[in-house]
């Protein structure tokens, strides 16, 4: 008889317990990573339209901006929030800044995550 004592691998438990871990983990962790990401792309649409301001006006930035924000089903506060400014001058810049706020729920998990994205570009 060959004795299983102190060899790996013999029991199931170590490899049960960590699929649980890496379950919970992606229970709560991919809500709060969408969020993110989210907030990455809309921060990204910005810094684009930022970089075609000359040639665009601000009416048409800021329905590019809320087509992209409806798209990635952000919060209507993103879009209340919305701000292009224009500076003239000899240092011509624009200045698109949104702030608004996610809540993430889960059992015994509330987090409300606020973002505040920017972009800024020279004319």
């Amino acid at each position: 008889m060959v004795n299983l004592r102190g060899r790996a691998g013999k029991g199931t438990s170590g490899c049960l317990t960590t699929l649980v871990l890496f379950g919970i983990a992606l229970y709560f962790g991919l809500p709060v990573a969408d969020v993110y990401v989210r907030q990455y792309q809309f921060a990204e649409e910005m810094r684009s339209q930022a970089r075609l301001a000359p040639s665009l006006t601000d009416a048409v930035i800021r329905r590019r901006l809320e087509d992209k924000a409806d798209a990635l089903d952000l919060p209507a506060e993103a879009l209340k929030t919305l701000k292009i400014k224009r500076t003239g001058g000899t240092a011509r810049r624009i200045t698109i800044d949104a702030e608004y706020s996610e809540t993430v729920v889960r059992p015994f998990f509330r987090h409300t995550f606020t973002f505040r994205p920017h972009a800024e570009e020279q004319l």
